[in-house]
């Protein structure tokens, strides 16, 4: 028998993502979610560079942002630089707030359908994300979405974190096994 996997780094990213999708909505370790988005982000945010440049989530936020790739990926990574690094800052402490790692995980997805056709915890992901958010330019195509996730979700912008969580986890429990 055979212990080895072989991978690419599309499947690496998506596997991490995976783990960091159901670790989220069962309300797990924020740590170790985010570090599990934040190498996953890193692999997709490469590959969408590399093949689909002008398509990149993390350029279109940079300009409608307003602000330098330097600044834009130091604010997007400065925490899991911090959950991965200590050799010029071992003394340093971080207040983190969780839903860092759900922006990152929703640009990463948005990045990754670039790519790929979404696996069901990634589509479960990106419309229980929008389901929450409290602004979105409503053009046709954003409004169809929108829809859609209000839909599968209810209206998550002002239900507690906690909540969120447990709507997420209930309809990806609903997609990967076809059961209400």
């Amino acid at each position: 028998m055979n212990d080895q996997i072989q991978l690419n780094k599309l499947d690496t990213a998506r596997r991490q993502l995976s783990v960091a999708i159901r670790l989220l909505f069962d309300d797990d370790d924020p740590v170790a979610v985010h570090t599990l988005v934040g190498a996953a982000s890193m692999i997709i945010s490469d590959l969408v560079e590399q093949q689909y440049p002008d398509e990149s989530w993390d350029k279109l936020a940079q300009e409608a942002s307003n602000i330098p790739p330097s600044k834009y990926f130091k604010t997007m990574r400065g925490p899991q630089n911090f959950m991965k690094h200590a050799k010029f800052d071992a003394s340093a402490v971080l207040t983190f707030n969780p839903k860092h790692s759900e922006d990152q995980a929703f640009f990463s997805i948005m990045n990754l359908s670039i790519l790929a056709k979404l696996s069901n915890e990634e589509s479960a992901f990106q419309l229980w994300y929008l389901a929450g958010i409290t602004a979105l330019d409503e053009d046709d195509s954003a409004t169809e979405l929108l829809n859609k996730a209000r839909k599968e979700f209810g209206d998550l912008r002002n239900v507690t974190r906690t909540a969120r969580l447990a709507e997420g986890k209930r309809v990806l429990a609903k997609l990967l096994t076809g059961v209400e």
